[in-house]
């Protein structure tokens, strides 16, 4: 047995939930790995929404999809992710089966440009809020670039502040490394009940819209 990095663990979490048909979330395409995992675990009837800020992922996103013939599959929404449950109509919303975020910056372009804590918090807890209780927020962080550090603080704070008869949690890493390696931190809603959790959403988009 060897065990898997953080991204590899990810797509194997995603492929236990996603089937051909489902409605799967891509919440930082960069530059189209995960997006074009996911559209060929839902393939042929399913579908993708692929969400970067950056125009320069989304046109790479695409190209990747086009050379392998995935861009049917997929939908590319130049916008901040914490805009999917308001993008998605309500029948696709119910319809999502599991969502992704690589943090951190696009690779091979401008570092300073990172996924930011109040976005990435926002984004995870409307999704939770949105999406069908058993669904998993998968999210890979990455910590060891300029700006990780404070992402990885504000989202396992709000780990922190979640309440286990809501959401779990599930955190997957590779421990006593030489470098500061990504993980792994899944958010399962575990039923509708979850009052705690409307009011996390609230508070933390009026940090989201102050950042």
């Amino acid at each position: 047995m060897t065990l898997p990095k953080a991204v590899a663990f990810a797509h194997w979490m995603i492929a236990q939930n996603v089937r051909p048909g489902d409605t799967v979330i891509d919440a930082t395409c960069g530059n189209g790995g995960d997006t074009a995992f996911l559209a060929e675990a839902v393939s042929p009837s399913g579908h993708v929404h692929a969400f970067d800020i950056q125009g320069e992922a989304i046109q790479a996103t695409y190209a990747r999809l086009k050379k392998e013939s995935l861009d049917s599959y997929v939908t590319l929404h130049h916008c901040s992710h914490e805009r999917a449950a308001s993008v998605l109509t309500k029948m696709e919303s119910t319809g999502v089966r599991a969502a992704v975020f690589n943090l951190g910056y696009l690779p091979g372009s401008d570092k300073q440009i990172v996924t930011s804590a109040s976005s990435t918090t926002a984004a995870v807890l409307s999704y939770l809020h949105t999406f069908s209780p058993g669904v998993p927020v998968i999210v890979v962080v990455y910590h060891g670039h300029p700006g990780g550090k404070s992402e990885r603080t504000a989202i396992e704070h709000l780990a922190a502040e979640l309440l286990e008869q809501e959401v779990r949690v599930l955190r997957y890493s590779l421990e006593f490394q030489e470098k500061a390696p990504p993980y792994v931190l899944t958010f399962e809603k575990i039923g509708e009940d979850t009052p705690h959790l409307s009011e996390l959403v609230q508070a933390y988009s009026h940090i989201s819209t102050k950042g």
